[in-house]
């Protein structure tokens, strides 16, 4: 050459350079062959004839290839064959970067010159990857071709991936992976053939994910290869590569230390002020605790029965059942009140939680899965059937029955109504009765007088009779929500509300239509964390089982079977809307934020011991504690105007069953709600590219 460069010259045979077509594809070879410019790839310099022979001029490279070197020397050392190996995945992945596939990617097209430096040569068997099909697929060297190129199939960069396997196995452990004498035997073993070697674990678990005979299996990019090596960071390689980290890449990611022992010593001690603090606050700010302690839920029960005795029904019920709830309406009226507020001394005239007492004639059976007796579930439709709602004094409050049309009894003296609500007759007028009950009636009283305890509020007591049967009784306060009127004007929305409703339906229709394509467009593309979508599912339904187990109202006549099929259904297809919507919307975020998931896919992983997972939960919980306590101090700043706080589950003061149920709710909310929760952060993120709008966007979604 005219600059005096040594180079090397390929010539095309004397048979090919008189055939067009193939001339053609030589010069189309080094179109190709020049995209590409890497510290590990040869260099085409260009194309030439001399004495009518085409030819093109690439990088003169002095030195060995390095099956070559394999056959004198055997297998390398691992430290040595790492770096040759991050070089080869470096070429490889300049010029997938541009489009461009090997296709004979072996140890003979791989030299080594005399400074060490690895180069990937001979790009002439190499198309733009859009070009390559059918038998041209074939092009190359059997014994280094992926299964999909073996059998003609299209061959994708991922085919290079495979060729990068075998010549890894070889880098590392001398030999060749796969024996066989014909092409079908070749491909019968690469798909058969359980890889045996001696080299460490990690390495082989690189060799193993490229020689996967499923493409869509292997590694993505030849960089995220280089990265999964020893002493890679794999992740940070699959990101600056623009590939979806598997879930094993994500979990192998991040430090594995705990916490510093100072640290940890720090968020110990806040769970622990948390623990020992709560007791105290509980005491004095919840509002189950400021006034008197209500009667307990078994009390109640049997206070309930009395009443029903009393009203004239002695006759033993087959079954029954009591439940506490909140009086939130009670909470809403003093809230509203000026002047100061007397929490103990309302709260102890009418305690904020109530008993709901139900009993019928025939065992209570509810469908579909025989939990959670409501006022309709079962309907009172069977003559006896009665509810009874008792404050937390015992005192009656509310009281229904569906009457016996075939039957008359005793008048029951209004005075007993009086008696059993704790109020005086002789304070209270008669005024005309204004609310209906649900069933049919012939005589309807109304009164109205004082509150025993509360001066300045007036009561309401109704009753009902049919045929003697007092089958409605009733205490109402200017607390008590007045029922929705079929008369009524409904309220016309406001336009954000309107806006709001629309919104909501749209993205549930297109949830419905969507997430399920794209869960499949991910499974079909190997990026869906099959394994960690099973997980999930599976606890999310074992979670629901035990909360039916905890719930469940068993009886003799209920079809316990059939109500435990009906909740294996429907826990299921729960289950399955989970698993779904985690293989759609997981990629993503393993794609765009992986950081964030990192001890998450340890868990899923099994690694329950990891010193960061438990650093992770640590630091979790004294998050948890702290963010309770900035709550539970806004409640006692405002405790002498908003009074305190009506949380809590009351399920759990039940029973242990009820104490059971309400972990079991807890476990649901976190693995339904909480998985929804943060992958709407995780869109908000990417939409709004500011964590505290995402915040913000969370906060009014989920209020």
């Amino acid at each position: 050459m005219t600059l005096g460069q040594s180079v090397a010259l390929k010539f095309l045979p004397a048979e090919a350079a008189a055939n067009p077509g193939l001339l053609e594809r030589f010069h189309g070879k080094v179109r190709v062959a020049r995209q590409v410019s890497h510290p590990n790839v040869c260099r085409v310099y260009d194309i030439g004839e001399a004495e009518g022979m085409p030819y093109i001029s690439m990088e003169y490279v002095d030195g060995d290839d390095l099956g070559a070197l394999l056959e004198r020397i055997g297998r390398l050392p691992e430290e040595k064959a790492i770096e040759i190996a991050r070089k080869l995945c470096a070429g490889l992945a300049a010029a997938h970067s541009r489009g461009v596939i090997h296709r004979d990617l072996k140890p003979q097209n791989i030299m080594l010159n005399k400074r060490g430096e690895v180069l990937i040569m001979d790009f002439g068997l190499a198309a733009i990857a859009d070009q390559l099909s059918g038998a041209e697929a074939r092009n190359g060297t059997p014994a280094y071709m992926s299964p999909e190129q073996l059998k003609g199939i299209e061959v994708t960069a991922k085919s290079d991936i495979y060729s990068l396997g075998l010549i890894l196995y070889e880098l590392f452990t001398g030999k060749k992976p796969f024996q066989a004498k014909s092409i079908a035997q070749l491909i019968e073993a690469q798909e058969t053939t359980q890889l045996g070697g001696e080299f460490s674990p990690d390495v082989e678990r690189v060799v193993r994910a490229c020689l996967q005979p499923d493409a869509a299996r292997r590694p993505g990019s030849a960089l995220s290869v280089a990265a999964a090596l020893p002493g890679g960071d794999a992740l940070a390689a699959a990101l600056a590569a623009g590939e979806t980290p598997s879930p094993e890449l994500v979990a192998a990611a991040g430090r594995h230390e705990g916490l510093d022992r100072k640290w940890a010593l720090l968020c110990l001690g806040v769970v622990v002020v948390y623990v020992m603090g709560s007791l105290v606050l509980k005491q004095q700010l919840n509002s189950a605790n400021v006034a008197p302690v209500i009667l307990p839920p078994a009390v109640l029960e049997q206070k309930g029965r009395e009443i029903v005795k009393a009203l004239g029904y002695s006759e033993e019920p087959q079954d029954r059942r009591i439940y506490l709830m909140r009086r939130t309406g009670y909470m809403s009226f003093w809230n509203g009140r000026q002047g100061a507020k007397e929490w103990e001394k309302w709260l102890s005239a009418e305690p904020l939680l109530e008993g709901w007492y139900r009993e019928s004639p025939e065992w209570l059976i509810t469908r579909p899965t025989g939990t959670e007796i409501g006022d309709e579930n079962p309907p009172p439709t069977v003559p006896g059937m009665t509810d009874v709602m008792l404050n937390g004094l015992g005192q009656l409050r509310s009281f229904s029955i569906v009457p016996r049309v075939d039957a008359s009894r005793e008048p029951v003296d209004v005075e007993v109504v009086f008696r059993l609500a704790g109020l005086e007759k002789k304070s209270f007028e008669e005024v005309p009765a204004e609310f209906s009950p649900r069933f049919g009636f012939d005589e309807r009283l109304a009164f109205r007088g004082p509150h025993p305890e509360l001066s300045g509020v007036q009561l309401n007591l109704e009753v009902a009779r049919y045929k003697g049967q007092l089958i409605h009784a009733r205490v109402t306060g200017p607390w008590t929500a007045k029922p929705n009127l079929k008369s009524e004007v409904p309220k016309e929305k406001s336009i954000v509300a309107v806006a709001r409703d629309i919104l909501g339906i749209v993205a549930i229709g297109a949830g419905v239509v969507f997430v399920p394509l794209l869960a499949l467009r991910n499974w079909k593309k190997g990026r869906a964390d099959r394994k960690g979508a099973l997980v999930v599912a599976m606890a999310r339904f074992v979670v629901g089982v035990g909360y039916w187990v905890s719930m469940v109202h068993a009886t003799p006549t209920s079809g316990l079977l059939e109500q435990f099929l009906n909740m294996v259904g429907l826990e299921m297809l729960q289950a399955g809307m989970l698993w779904v919507l985690y293989l759609a919307l997981e990629p993503a975020l393993r794609a765009k934020w992986p950081h964030s998931i990192v001890t998450w896919n340890r868990v899923l992983a099994g690694n329950w011991r990891d010193s960061q997972v438990a650093a992770h939960v640590l630091i979790g919980c004294a998050a948890g504690c702290a963010l309770w306590t900035l709550f539970t101090v806004r409640v006692w700043l405002t405790f002498d105007t908003y009074g305190p706080s009506v949380g809590g589950s009351l399920i759990s003061m039940d029973s242990v069953r009820g104490l059971s149920a309400s972990l079991f709710t807890r476990l649901k909310e976190c693995l339904s709600l909480g998985l929804l929760g943060f992958f709407f952060l995780f869109g908000a993120k990417v939409l709004l590219r500011r964590d505290w709008l995402a915040a913000m966007a969370g906060r009014c979604c989920f209020r």
